[in-house]
């Protein structure tokens, strides 16, 4: 190859290249631009900063330590004293209850005034002293009789005590009259030596004859009921054994 040919090639070759960095500097100053704009830098020198000290890591030495308190037992409540409560406090005071007055005694006069009055009177019949009269005459020695008089208080004391007792028998129309005649026999202190005896009777018929027999009952548990008599103890041998009519007008 000649000289001159050898400087043209060079200098093609040397064009060449040259064109070839020129497109590709052309080609980067668009991306640097693009990256000038989206990415601010800030340039700091290094004497401008502040130092960051580290801060230590707590270590688990100097940690204070929590101390954990062992649970205590729990206290029973001790028990209250309620005696010592009771004598303290003061019990309450009871309103006193009211004195009852006395009862009143009882006015037995006006009682049987009252009763007089509203039972209607009755009228007095003569007492049938025949048959105690001739018990007693009966029963005494001839030398020892009574007059009347005291043949009759006798009798009547022993009516008297025998009457409360005695309870007849609620009959019809037919045993108004009906009489019972009993004879009683009596210890020395008044009490029934025997059951009383049956003697006679009046106003018995065979249609009252149930009523007639409880009539004569009832007299007989009347002289037991209300024994022993008191009668005079002097008197013995006129009341120790006698004949007694049971009328319902004379003994109720």
């Amino acid at each position: 190859m000649t000289e001159g040919r050898a400087l043209l090639l060079a200098g093609i070759g040397h064009i060449a290249l040259f064109a070839a960095l020129s497109l590709a500097v052309i080609s980067q100053k668009p991306l640097l631009a693009s990256f000038a704009e989206t990415t601010p830098v800030e340039v700091v020198t290094i004497a401008d900063t502040p130092s960051v000290t580290e801060t230590p890591k707590p270590s688990m030495a100097a940690a204070p330590q929590e101390t954990v308190e062992a649970a205590a037992p729990p206290t029973e409540a001790a028990p209250t004293d309620t005696s010592a409560q009771d004598a303290i406090a003061p019990e309450p005071v009871k309103p006193a209850k009211p004195t009852p007055p006395a009862p009143k005694p009882l006015d037995t006069s006006s009682l049987a005034n009252l009763i007089d009055k509203a039972l209607p009177k009755a009228a007095v019949k003569p007492r049938d002293t025949s048959a105690f009269a001739k018990s007693i005459e009966s029963a005494i020695p001839k030398g020892a009789r009574l007059d009347a008089r005291a043949t009759a208080s006798l009798e009547q004391a022993i009516r008297t005590q025998i009457a409360p007792c005695w309870n007849p028998p609620i009959g019809g129309a037919d045993v108004r009259g009906m009489t019972a005649v009993l004879r009683i026999r009596l210890n020395r202190d008044g009490s029934v030596m025997a059951a009383p005896e049956f003697v006679s009777q009046t106003g018995a018929t065979a249609a009252n004859a149930a009523y007639a027999r409880a009539f004569v009952e009832t007299a007989r548990r009347a002289v037991l009921r209300c024994a022993p008599l008191q009668l005079p103890a002097d008197m013995f041998a006129y009341w120790r054994e006698f004949e007694l009519n049971f009328d319902p007008s004379l003994m109720t």
